[in-house]
């Protein structure tokens, strides 16, 4: 059941969620239920689903309200949005769409239409976002059509891209799974920092293995790393056995015998912006980040290094 797609229902009519949920675990989904709509941004946002079926009418806050509130939130902000409702009023489809919302189902409804609609909303986003299956993030697809958007924009913008130090070492020592469970922690701890921001039109991609992408605005870039540093040196003690968080560092054996030591580990961050030279190409901000990142990881520790060259 853990590879299972998660999908969130918001709705208060017990009846309906219990039907679904039925329905949704003979088609070997994970449903997860919510009835108000405080309970459902909980759910989404902790739980992170793979599809979320939204109600229009709650006890607490309306459908509407609940679709922006989500759709603030960076891990959520691709995430399809079914909404449901009893109205037929096309302006309250209007309104769900405008709210973020990516289909629109009108009560009563057939399960398998509510299904088929389900499975095609999952196929979209993973086929349009390219998204990774470890982090649920979107992957190289929407990277890139990210920041040649923002080029075209000519707004200003910055992009972090951070990897681990020594985290192939740690995946020896520590196996696979363990490692999978960094690169998740890494991509919620990004996250997290990302939205303390509280800005609009943030983005946070998993370019793959422990590489990460992340869009701000300029003056977002010292404390979104500073953030991102905090948060990721907290957690690192408690990803190692007593014996090497005490030591410091992990030893490992190489096929000579020989021993070599590594320290825990650490986060690099390369920061661009367009703030101080034009950036015409997203191979441009690559080759620019690739420089800064080799700086960020010589310091020995988490850090990040901003790009400060202006054009002459």
């Amino acid at each position: 059941m853990s590879d299972a797609k998660k999908v969130l229902i918001v709705d208060d009519e017990v009846a309906l969620t219990d039907l679904v949920r039925d329905v949704l675990e003979e088609d070997e989904f994970q449903p997860l239920i919510a009835h108000t709509g405080r309970e459902g941004v909980d759910k989404a946002t902790h739980e992170t689903p793979d599809v979320i079926i939204l109600d229009v009418d709650l006890p607490d806050i309306d459908g509407f309200a609940v679709c922006r509130e989500l759709r603030n939130h960076v891990q959520l902000r691709h995430t399809p949005i079914i909404m449901l409702t009893v109205r037929s009023d096309q302006r309250d489809e209007i309104t769900g769409l405008q709210a973020g919302a990516d289909d629109y189902l009108t009560k009563p409804f057939k399960v398998p239409r509510l299904l088929a609609r389900i499975h095609l909303a999952i196929e979209r986003t993973q086929r349009e976002l390219d998204a990774n299956p470890l982090t649920h993030l979107p992957g190289n697809t929407a990277i890139l059509q990210t920041l040649e958007q923002r080029i075209r924009d000519q707004t200003p913008f910055a992009v972090l891209y951070l990897d681990l130090n020594h985290f192939k070492a740690y995946n020896d020592r520590y196996g696979f799974i363990a490692g999978d469970q960094v690169i998740k922690a890494t991509g919620q701890v990004i996250m997290e920092a990302v939205n303390l921001q509280n800005a609009p039109n943030t983005f946070v991609g998993h370019v793959g293995g422990d590489d990460f992408v992340a869009v701000v605005a300029p003056e977002h870039v010292q404390p979104a790393c500073e953030e991102i540093i905090r948060r990721f040196d907290h957690l690192v003690p408690l990803l190692y056995s007593p014996e090497d968080r005490q030591r410091g560092y992990i030893e490992l054996r190489d096929r000579r015998g020989q021993t070599s030591r590594f320290p825990l580990l650490s986060v690099a961050i390369a920061a661009v912006s367009n703030q101080n030279r034009p950036l015409s190409h997203p191979g441009e901000i690559s080759a620019i980040a690739g420089e800064l990142k080799a700086m960020a990881k010589s310091a020995g520790k988490s850090h990040y290094v901003v790009d400060q060259r202006r054009v002459l």
